[in-house]
């Protein structure tokens, strides 16, 4: 017999099975995360329940309290994941080589795409209007959001392609406005006559864009 069919799988090993457990808590922990983030975003803070929450994520209110002392941990988490990964992708963008402005429009539209699309980007930035959130870029979406586009409008007052009369600072407030508000105009209700709500966010920052890029940039419209 082969020494290897001799010895007792990795997972057999008393190492291996804390590996394993250690994995199936880690994916508990991520059940719940997206379970609150569920909960959050149809419910909003108040409303939410520790037992909707595992009731969504189909585990036991023990399993919940050993990894979320509370519903103010659950949403932390839910704040820090969407965070990292808006954070991501606006890093990502950060790297291009294109005129700083056009970043920036970029950076708009990923964050529109990411609150239609991601549920828990979406569950956190709400809480961040809901529940009082240190000024911390790493559990505080807009405060992040907003220091990424004035990062890179700062870039784009130094290329040339954000006009010199523009405020840095106005220019990113009013982008991270347009970002957040988009995301309201799809709910408006179906009898609402100048606006279709089922027009997505993204077509509404596109719109907005176009009418407010000229103020902010002499660069051709894509």
């Amino acid at each position: 017999m082969r020494q290897d069919e001799q010895q007792p799988n990795d997972k057999e090993r008393p190492g291996g099975r804390v590996v394993v457990r250690q994995e199936r808590s880690e994916r508990t922990r991520r059940s719940l995360i997206r379970a609150a983030s569920t909960v959050f975003d149809q419910a909003g803070y108040e409303r939410a329940t520790l037992s909707a929450i595992s009731d969504h994520a189909q585990v036991t209110k023990g399993a919940l309290f050993f990894h979320f002392a509370a519903k103010t941990d659950l949403a932390r988490a839910v704040q820090a994941e969407a965070c990292a990964t808006s954070g991501a992708a606006l890093a990502k963008l950060a790297r291009r080589e294109t005129p700083a402005f056009e970043t920036a429009t970029a950076m708009a539209h990923a964050l529109v795409g990411l609150l239609e699309t991601d549920m828990t980007v979406r569950a956190g930035a709400r809480l961040t209007q809901e529940i009082k959130t240190p000024d911390d870029p790493s559990l505080h979406c807009h405060f992040n959001w907003l220091g990424a586009l004035h990062g890179i409008l700062g870039r784009a007052r130094n290329d040339g392609s954000l006009l010199p009369d523009v405020d840095v600072r106005a220019a990113a407030a009013l982008m991270l406005s347009m970002i957040t508000g988009t995301t309201a105009l799809p709910r408006l209700p179906a009898d609402t006559r100048s606006l279709s709500h089922r027009e997505s966010g993204s077509l509404w920052l596109t719109r907005m864009l176009h009418l407010t890029r000229p103020a902010l940039s002499n660069l051709p419209p894509d």
